[in-house]
């Protein structure tokens, strides 16, 4: 399944947020049994609230982990144009809206799945993503 996974979802597991274990099983799945995509400007997000909390090296090493099993959404100025009109209140939640729209992206996941309840591409939080997509045994 393609997933377009949202910036606070990221920030879990190096940060150890709450939701940390069901992140990390969820990015864990990404390059194996589903394919993790990402929002351009996510990566640069990411890397400074990473640094800004951790060390600059440690940020560049999540990165660096995270690009071994993600693609970036290939998207461009008319995307970002698109992203105005969409009925999504906080424009970095439309952008991300546009990259999953971009690269055909089946579920948006992310820890605000409120914000994204207009989105043309369903959003659910990593929780109720392994709910209702965890592997199943072979045979089972």
């Amino acid at each position: 399944m393609r997933l377009l996974i949202d910036i606070n979802v990221l920030l879990d597991v190096p940060l150890q947020r709450p939701g940390a274990p069901a992140s990390a099983r969820l990015l864990a799945s990404c390059g194996r049994q589903h394919e993790g995509w990402l929002a351009w400007h996510s990566i640069a997000t990411v890397s400074y609230l990473i640094a800004r909390q951790l060390t600059a090296a440690r940020a560049r090493e999540f990165i660096r982990d995270m690009l071994a099993w993600a693609e970036v959404a290939n998207t461009g100025r008319a995307d970002a144009t698109a992203a105005l009109g969409l009925p999504v209140r906080d424009f970095e939640d439309a952008l991300q809206v546009a990259a999953a729209m971009a690269c055909g992206a089946q579920f948006i996941v992310t820890r605000n799945e409120r914000d994204f309840k207009k989105s043309p591409v369903p959003a659910l939080s990593p929780e109720a993503f392994l709910r209702q997509f965890a592997a199943r045994p072979a045979g089972g």
